[in-house]
């Protein structure tokens, strides 16, 4: 590993990508923005952006303003986790213990995920049909 390359701030290996992953709660009249800043190695980075973006698919929908802020926030963050999915695999450096986290199943393999990507789809497909029926 090069001099003055980064390590991950979760388990110390490296090489590692200065990233930030973003969550999104909405609560209908409120929302949460929350965060997971790196840097991250590969292994640590993908865990995170897993299980920031698979919340997000699940909570990030329910509010008028977060309807609209959640698929910008898991656009943003598909967009950062090539930052870390480009990395090699990471190697111990003697800053950590050396342990990466376990990225787990791939995002759509999640079933977290699967019921985040349904309710968006129900609450437009609700619409559709009360449009259609209120229409005519």
């Amino acid at each position: 590993m090069a001099a003055g390359s980064l390590v991950c701030r979760l388990c110390g290996c490296g090489p590692a990508a200065d990233v930030t992953f973003r969550g999104h709660q909405g609560m209908i009249i409120v929302m949460r923005f929350l965060s997971a800043p790196g840097p991250f190695c590969r292994d640590c980075g993908l865990a995170a952006f897993r299980t920031m973006t698979a919340r997000t698919l699940v909570q990030g929908w329910y509010g008028y303003i977060s309807f609209v802020v959640a698929p910008f926030t898991v656009l943003l963050n598909l967009y950062r986790r090539g930052k870390v999915a480009n990395l090699p695999r990471p190697t111990p450096t003697p800053f950590g213990h050396g342990r990466p986290m376990d990225p787990g199943p791939r995002l759509l393999a999640r079933p977290m995920t699967l019921v985040g990507l349904l309710i968006p789809f129900t609450i437009v497909m609700a619409i559709v049909i009360s449009a259609a029926y209120s229409g005519g």
